[in-house]
Protein backbone atom coordinates (compact mmCIF):
# COMPACT_ATOMS: atom_id res chain seq x y z
CA UNK A 1 0.00 0.00 0.00
CA UNK A 2 1.50 3.30 -0.98
CA UNK A 3 0.93 6.84 0.39
CA UNK A 4 1.31 9.94 -1.05
CA UNK A 5 0.57 13.52 -0.66
CA UNK A 6 -1.51 15.75 -2.87
CA UNK A 7 -1.67 19.78 -2.89
CA UNK A 8 -4.36 21.49 -0.84
CA UNK A 9 -8.14 21.11 -3.10
CA UNK A 10 -10.50 21.40 -0.46
CA UNK A 11 -11.41 18.12 0.02
CA UNK A 12 -14.35 17.57 2.86
CA UNK A 13 -13.23 15.66 5.46
CA UNK A 14 -14.53 11.81 5.87
CA UNK A 15 -12.93 10.86 9.52
CA UNK A 16 -13.52 12.09 12.80
CA UNK A 17 -12.36 15.17 13.97
CA UNK A 18 -9.81 15.37 16.73
CA UNK A 19 -8.91 18.49 17.03
CA UNK A 20 -10.52 22.65 16.88
CA UNK A 21 -9.15 25.71 17.98
CA UNK A 22 -8.29 29.22 16.86
CA UNK A 23 -5.28 30.34 18.98
CA UNK A 24 -2.40 32.92 18.36
CA UNK A 25 0.50 31.54 16.91
CA UNK A 26 4.34 32.94 16.30
CA UNK A 27 6.42 32.35 13.64
CA UNK A 28 8.90 29.30 13.81
CA UNK A 29 6.02 27.49 16.47
CA UNK A 30 6.08 23.53 16.77
CA UNK A 31 2.77 21.57 17.94
CA UNK A 32 2.36 18.30 18.69
CA UNK A 33 -1.07 16.45 17.98
CA UNK A 34 -2.43 13.18 17.85
CA UNK A 35 -1.01 10.30 16.04
CA UNK A 36 2.08 11.85 16.05
CA UNK A 37 2.01 14.95 13.64
CA UNK A 38 3.80 18.11 14.33
CA UNK A 39 2.54 21.54 12.95
CA UNK A 40 5.68 23.86 12.20
CA UNK A 41 4.66 27.65 11.07
CA UNK A 42 7.76 28.11 9.89
CA UNK A 43 7.35 31.46 8.63
CA UNK A 44 3.93 34.19 9.01
CA UNK A 45 3.54 37.12 6.06
CA UNK A 46 3.60 40.39 8.66
CA UNK A 47 1.32 42.05 6.23
CA UNK A 48 -1.54 39.92 5.01
CA UNK A 49 -1.31 36.62 7.62
CA UNK A 50 -0.37 34.15 5.57
CA UNK A 51 1.37 31.71 6.61
CA UNK A 52 4.15 28.57 5.71
CA UNK A 53 3.32 25.37 7.03
CA UNK A 54 5.28 22.27 7.78
CA UNK A 55 3.70 18.88 8.68
CA UNK A 56 5.84 16.83 10.49
CA UNK A 57 5.27 12.80 11.71
CA UNK A 58 7.49 11.16 14.06
CA UNK A 59 9.95 14.07 14.19
CA UNK A 60 10.38 13.83 10.01
CA UNK A 61 9.35 15.71 8.05
CA UNK A 62 6.82 14.43 5.49
CA UNK A 63 7.58 14.15 1.80
CA UNK A 64 5.67 17.40 0.50
CA UNK A 65 4.01 18.02 3.33
CA UNK A 66 4.89 21.97 2.96
CA UNK A 67 2.87 24.61 1.43
CA UNK A 68 1.22 27.94 1.84
CA UNK A 69 -1.98 28.92 4.05
CA UNK A 70 -4.42 31.86 2.93
CA UNK A 71 -7.75 33.09 4.26
CA UNK A 72 -9.27 32.45 1.33
CA UNK A 73 -7.02 29.29 0.66
CA UNK A 74 -5.91 27.19 3.72
CA UNK A 75 -3.23 25.14 4.01
CA UNK A 76 -4.45 20.93 3.43
CA UNK A 77 -2.48 18.26 4.60
CA UNK A 78 -4.07 15.08 2.47
CA UNK A 79 -3.04 11.73 2.59
CA UNK A 80 -3.47 9.33 -0.27
CA UNK A 81 -3.79 6.30 -0.19
CA UNK A 82 -2.77 4.33 -3.56
CA UNK A 83 -5.21 1.58 -4.38
CA UNK A 84 -3.68 -2.20 -4.63
CA UNK A 85 -5.71 -3.11 -7.65
CA UNK A 86 -6.03 -1.23 -10.93
CA UNK A 87 -9.75 -1.84 -10.93
CA UNK A 88 -9.83 0.28 -7.44
CA UNK A 89 -9.73 4.02 -6.70
CA UNK A 90 -7.42 5.64 -4.78
CA UNK A 91 -8.79 7.23 -1.09
CA UNK A 92 -7.74 10.58 -0.28
CA UNK A 93 -8.07 11.68 3.66
CA UNK A 94 -8.04 15.19 4.90
CA UNK A 95 -5.60 15.22 7.82
CA UNK A 96 -5.28 18.86 8.44
CA UNK A 97 -6.86 22.37 7.43
CA UNK A 98 -4.80 25.14 8.82
CA UNK A 99 -5.87 28.70 7.95
CA UNK A 100 -4.93 32.13 8.82
CA UNK A 101 -7.36 34.33 9.93
CA UNK A 102 -5.60 37.75 11.25
CA UNK A 103 -1.93 39.54 11.71
CA UNK A 104 -1.68 39.69 15.22
CA UNK A 105 1.90 41.08 16.21
CA UNK A 106 4.88 42.07 13.47
CA UNK A 107 7.93 41.89 15.97
CA UNK A 108 7.50 38.62 15.99
CA UNK A 109 5.54 37.92 13.42
CA UNK A 110 2.36 35.90 15.25
CA UNK A 111 -1.37 35.50 13.47
CA UNK A 112 -4.21 34.40 14.86
CA UNK A 113 -4.63 30.57 13.25
CA UNK A 114 -7.18 28.02 12.72
CA UNK A 115 -6.39 24.62 12.90
CA UNK A 116 -8.49 21.08 12.29
CA UNK A 117 -7.14 17.97 12.62
CA UNK A 118 -9.27 14.98 11.17
CA UNK A 119 -8.11 11.43 12.08
CA UNK A 120 -5.88 9.53 9.78
CA UNK A 121 -7.43 6.02 9.80
CA UNK A 122 -4.46 4.18 9.03
CA UNK A 123 -3.15 5.21 11.90
CA UNK A 124 -4.07 3.74 15.51
CA UNK A 125 -5.28 6.26 17.59
CA UNK A 126 -4.32 7.06 21.63
CA UNK A 127 -6.46 5.65 23.89
CA UNK A 128 -9.51 7.66 24.24
CA UNK A 129 -12.51 7.88 27.03
CA UNK A 130 -15.00 8.79 24.40
CA UNK A 131 -14.49 8.06 20.46
CA UNK A 132 -16.87 9.69 17.48
CA UNK A 133 -20.13 9.58 19.68
CA UNK A 134 -23.39 11.31 18.92
CA UNK A 135 -24.97 12.04 21.93
CA UNK A 136 -28.40 14.82 22.55
CA UNK A 137 -28.78 17.29 25.32
CA UNK A 138 -32.18 19.21 26.50
CA UNK A 139 -31.40 22.92 26.98
CA UNK A 140 -31.54 23.78 30.50
CA UNK A 141 -30.02 20.53 31.29
CA UNK A 142 -26.38 18.50 31.40
CA UNK A 143 -24.76 15.91 29.85
CA UNK A 144 -22.61 14.12 31.78
CA UNK A 145 -19.06 13.04 30.37
CA UNK A 146 -16.56 11.36 32.01
CA UNK A 147 -14.09 12.07 34.67
CA UNK A 148 -15.97 14.67 36.24
CA UNK A 149 -16.81 16.95 32.77
CA UNK A 150 -20.41 17.84 31.75
CA UNK A 151 -21.43 19.69 28.62
CA UNK A 152 -24.67 22.20 29.27
CA UNK A 153 -26.75 23.42 26.88
CA UNK A 154 -28.17 26.98 27.30
CA UNK A 155 -30.01 30.07 25.88
CA UNK A 156 -31.25 28.78 22.67
CA UNK A 157 -32.13 31.36 20.48
CA UNK A 158 -34.52 30.56 17.92
CA UNK A 159 -34.62 33.00 15.70
CA UNK A 160 -31.05 32.88 15.21
CA UNK A 161 -30.53 29.45 15.92
CA UNK A 162 -28.24 29.75 18.20
CA UNK A 163 -26.59 28.00 21.74
CA UNK A 164 -24.70 28.34 24.67
CA UNK A 165 -22.53 25.45 25.23
CA UNK A 166 -20.88 25.35 28.96
CA UNK A 167 -18.31 22.58 29.97
CA UNK A 168 -17.75 21.90 33.71
CA UNK A 169 -15.82 19.91 35.57
CA UNK A 170 -16.81 18.62 39.08
CA UNK A 171 -19.11 21.84 38.76
CA UNK A 172 -16.48 24.38 38.25
CA UNK A 173 -16.46 26.18 34.76
CA UNK A 174 -14.18 25.14 32.29
CA UNK A 175 -14.66 26.65 29.01
CA UNK A 176 -18.39 28.43 27.59
CA UNK A 177 -18.77 29.12 24.06
CA UNK A 178 -22.05 31.71 23.42
CA UNK A 179 -24.01 32.12 20.24
CA UNK A 180 -22.52 28.58 18.67
CA UNK A 181 -24.56 27.75 15.26
CA UNK A 182 -24.78 24.36 13.70
CA UNK A 183 -21.56 22.71 12.27
CA UNK A 184 -19.80 24.88 14.59
CA UNK A 185 -17.70 22.90 16.44
CA UNK A 186 -16.88 23.15 20.33
CA UNK A 187 -13.03 22.19 21.58
CA UNK A 188 -11.28 22.27 24.84
CA UNK A 189 -7.52 21.71 24.75
CA UNK A 190 -4.31 22.26 27.02
CA UNK A 191 -0.99 22.89 25.38
CA UNK A 192 1.19 21.80 27.67
CA UNK A 193 5.32 21.96 26.15
CA UNK A 194 4.15 22.45 22.54
CA UNK A 195 2.25 19.24 22.94
CA UNK A 196 -1.59 19.77 22.29
CA UNK A 197 -4.19 17.17 23.93
CA UNK A 198 -7.68 17.62 23.18
CA UNK A 199 -9.52 16.77 25.69
CA UNK A 200 -13.30 17.35 24.79
CA UNK A 201 -14.54 17.74 21.65
CA UNK A 202 -17.88 17.85 19.75
CA UNK A 203 -19.94 18.69 16.32
CA UNK A 204 -22.74 21.05 17.39
CA UNK A 205 -25.07 19.36 14.74
CA UNK A 206 -29.05 20.02 14.69
CA UNK A 207 -31.58 22.03 17.10
CA UNK A 208 -34.95 20.95 17.30
CA UNK A 209 -37.98 21.69 18.47
CA UNK A 210 -40.41 19.96 20.64
CA UNK A 211 -41.92 19.70 23.46
CA UNK A 212 -38.40 20.96 25.01
CA UNK A 213 -35.63 22.23 22.41
CA UNK A 214 -32.74 19.20 22.06
CA UNK A 215 -29.29 19.72 20.86
CA UNK A 216 -28.16 16.74 18.96
CA UNK A 217 -24.21 16.38 19.18
CA UNK A 218 -22.08 14.50 16.45
CA UNK A 219 -18.40 13.15 16.28
CA UNK A 220 -18.26 13.64 20.18
CA UNK A 221 -14.98 12.46 21.61
CA UNK A 222 -12.96 12.56 25.31
CA UNK A 223 -9.57 12.30 26.37
CA UNK A 224 -8.24 11.77 29.96
CA UNK A 225 -7.75 15.64 31.56
CA UNK A 226 -3.95 16.78 31.56
CA UNK A 227 -4.05 17.74 35.44
CA UNK A 228 -1.68 21.22 35.19
CA UNK A 229 -0.78 21.65 39.09
CA UNK A 230 -0.90 25.32 40.09
CA UNK A 231 1.95 26.12 43.31
CA UNK A 232 1.58 27.31 46.39
CA UNK A 233 4.18 28.62 48.87
CA UNK A 234 2.95 28.56 52.07
CA UNK A 235 4.16 31.57 55.29
CA UNK A 236 2.41 31.26 58.39
CA UNK A 237 3.27 34.13 60.20
CA UNK A 238 2.45 35.90 63.59
CA UNK A 239 1.24 39.64 63.91
CA UNK A 240 4.44 40.15 65.94
CA UNK A 241 7.07 38.10 64.17
CA UNK A 242 7.28 34.73 62.76
CA UNK A 243 6.83 33.24 66.24
CA UNK A 244 3.51 33.09 67.33
CA UNK A 245 2.46 32.37 70.82
CA UNK A 246 -1.38 31.17 72.18
CA UNK A 247 -4.15 33.95 72.35
CA UNK A 248 -2.38 35.60 69.23
CA UNK A 249 -3.67 35.43 65.59
CA UNK A 250 -1.62 33.97 63.04
CA UNK A 251 -1.36 35.11 59.56
CA UNK A 252 -1.39 32.54 56.53
CA UNK A 253 0.68 33.76 53.34
CA UNK A 254 -0.15 31.95 50.16
CA UNK A 255 1.82 33.01 46.96
CA UNK A 256 0.08 31.62 43.46
CA UNK A 257 2.20 30.89 40.10
CA UNK A 258 -1.10 30.77 38.28
CA UNK A 259 -4.50 32.34 37.91
CA UNK A 260 -6.95 30.58 39.44
CA UNK A 261 -11.03 30.55 39.41
CA UNK A 262 -11.26 29.69 43.46
CA UNK A 263 -8.92 29.50 46.24
CA UNK A 264 -10.01 28.08 49.82
CA UNK A 265 -7.45 27.97 52.82
CA UNK A 266 -8.38 25.34 56.09
CA UNK A 267 -6.51 25.27 59.49
CA UNK A 268 -7.34 21.57 60.63
CA UNK A 269 -10.02 21.28 58.64
CA UNK A 270 -11.67 24.57 59.31
CA UNK A 271 -12.68 26.66 56.74
CA UNK A 272 -10.99 30.20 57.11
CA UNK A 273 -10.87 31.49 53.74
CA UNK A 274 -12.53 31.86 50.17
CA UNK A 275 -11.76 33.26 47.22
CA UNK A 276 -12.82 33.62 43.81
CA UNK A 277 -10.94 34.51 40.39
CA UNK A 278 -8.20 35.03 42.09
CA UNK A 279 -4.93 36.65 40.02
CA UNK A 280 -1.46 34.80 40.10
CA UNK A 281 0.48 36.50 43.57
CA UNK A 282 0.96 36.71 47.50
CA UNK A 283 -2.41 36.44 49.38
CA UNK A 284 -2.97 36.72 53.34
CA UNK A 285 -5.38 34.79 55.60
CA UNK A 286 -5.62 35.62 59.34
CA UNK A 287 -7.16 33.08 62.00
CA UNK A 288 -9.07 33.19 64.96
CA UNK A 289 -7.12 33.53 68.66
CA UNK A 290 -4.78 30.37 68.86
CA UNK A 291 -4.46 27.91 71.33
CA UNK A 292 -0.76 26.20 72.23
CA UNK A 293 -0.36 23.16 69.52
CA UNK A 294 0.85 22.39 66.44
CA UNK A 295 -1.76 23.01 63.31
CA UNK A 296 -2.51 21.93 59.57
CA UNK A 297 -2.71 24.66 56.75
CA UNK A 298 -4.23 23.35 53.74
CA UNK A 299 -4.46 25.73 50.70
CA UNK A 300 -6.86 24.10 47.73
CA UNK A 301 -6.40 25.66 44.01
CA UNK A 302 -9.27 25.08 41.42
CA UNK A 303 -7.44 26.42 37.99
CA UNK A 304 -9.50 28.22 35.47
CA UNK A 305 -9.44 24.48 33.54
CA UNK A 306 -11.02 23.29 36.36
CA UNK A 307 -7.99 20.98 37.63
CA UNK A 308 -8.15 20.62 41.57
CA UNK A 309 -5.20 20.27 43.55
CA UNK A 310 -3.82 20.97 46.85
CA UNK A 311 -0.54 22.17 49.63
CA UNK A 312 -0.26 21.62 52.35
CA UNK A 313 1.59 22.62 55.47
CA UNK A 314 1.65 23.14 59.16
CA UNK A 315 2.93 25.80 61.87
CA UNK A 316 2.65 25.51 65.73
CA UNK A 317 1.57 28.23 68.64
CA UNK A 318 3.74 28.11 71.37
CA UNK A 319 2.89 29.16 74.90
CA UNK A 320 3.80 32.46 76.59
CA UNK A 321 4.77 32.04 80.19
CA UNK A 322 7.38 34.84 81.62
CA UNK A 323 5.83 38.19 83.24
CA UNK A 324 9.12 39.22 81.24
CA UNK A 325 7.88 37.68 77.62
CA UNK A 326 4.22 38.79 78.30
CA UNK A 327 5.57 42.50 78.32
CA UNK A 328 8.09 42.08 75.13
CA UNK A 329 5.04 40.01 73.09
CA UNK A 330 2.97 43.10 74.33
CA UNK A 331 5.07 45.98 73.53
CA UNK A 332 5.87 44.56 70.06
CA UNK A 333 2.11 43.39 68.89
CA UNK A 334 1.29 47.33 69.69
CA UNK A 335 4.39 48.37 67.61
CA UNK A 336 3.61 46.01 64.52
CA UNK A 337 -0.06 47.41 64.07
CA UNK A 338 0.92 48.61 60.96
CA UNK A 339 1.08 45.24 59.42
CA UNK A 340 -2.50 44.00 60.17
CA UNK A 341 -3.29 46.63 58.43
CA UNK A 342 -1.31 46.27 55.29
CA UNK A 343 -3.09 42.78 55.67
CA UNK A 344 -6.34 44.26 55.90
CA UNK A 345 -5.59 46.62 52.55
CA UNK A 346 -4.79 43.60 50.78
CA UNK A 347 -7.58 41.53 51.51
CA UNK A 348 -10.10 43.23 49.02
CA UNK A 349 -11.44 39.99 47.66
CA UNK A 350 -12.59 37.65 50.82
CA UNK A 351 -15.35 36.14 52.09
CA UNK A 352 -18.31 37.95 54.47
CA UNK A 353 -16.29 35.34 57.48
CA UNK A 354 -12.84 36.25 56.70
CA UNK A 355 -13.70 39.64 57.06
CA UNK A 356 -15.27 39.70 60.23
CA UNK A 357 -12.11 38.09 61.26
CA UNK A 358 -9.99 40.66 59.94
CA UNK A 359 -12.43 43.34 61.57
CA UNK A 360 -12.18 41.37 64.99
CA UNK A 361 -8.62 41.64 64.57
CA UNK A 362 -8.39 45.62 64.05
CA UNK A 363 -10.54 46.25 67.25
CA UNK A 364 -8.97 43.37 69.25
CA UNK A 365 -5.25 45.22 68.84
CA UNK A 366 -6.46 49.20 67.57
CA UNK A 367 -8.99 48.77 70.83
CA UNK A 368 -6.64 47.34 73.29
CA UNK A 369 -3.56 49.85 72.15
CA UNK A 370 -4.28 52.19 75.59
CA UNK A 371 -5.06 49.06 77.71
CA UNK A 372 -2.04 47.17 76.88
CA UNK A 373 -0.13 50.50 77.49
CA UNK A 374 -1.99 50.40 81.05
CA UNK A 375 -0.67 46.46 81.85
CA UNK A 376 3.00 47.07 80.58
CA UNK A 377 2.97 50.19 83.32
CA UNK A 378 1.88 48.17 85.44
CA UNK A 379 4.09 45.38 85.34
CA UNK A 380 6.82 47.20 84.85
CA UNK A 381 5.85 48.51 88.33
CA UNK A 382 5.73 45.48 89.96
CA UNK A 383 8.56 43.89 89.15
CA UNK A 384 10.85 46.85 90.10
CA UNK A 385 9.05 47.17 93.80
CA UNK A 386 9.31 42.73 94.11
CA UNK A 387 13.18 43.92 92.65
CA UNK A 388 13.73 46.13 95.59
CA UNK A 389 11.99 44.33 98.02
CA UNK A 390 14.40 41.45 97.33
CA UNK A 391 17.43 43.36 97.82
CA UNK A 392 16.15 45.20 101.13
Amino acid sequence: MLFAITPATALDPTEPILHYSESVIDIGTKLTFDQGYTLHISDINENDGDIWVEVLRDGKVVKDGDGAGQEDDPFEYILTVEAEDADEEDKEYLVFRVTPKDVVSKDPASAKIRIEQFRNPEEKLNDLLIYDDSRSVNVGEELDLEEGFSLKASDYDDEEETITITLEKNGHLVKEMNDMEKGEIFSHYKTVDGEITTIVIANIYEFFDSSETIVFLKEVSQREDVIIESNVEITVEGLAGDVIKENERAIIYYELDNDASEIKVYVDDDRIDTRKEVDEGKYASITDKMDAGTYEVTVTIVSEDGSVSSEDSSFTVEKSNSITETIKETSIAVENMSKLDEVISDSDNVTDAVSEVISDSTDDVKGSSGFSYVVVAILIALTAFFLKREFS
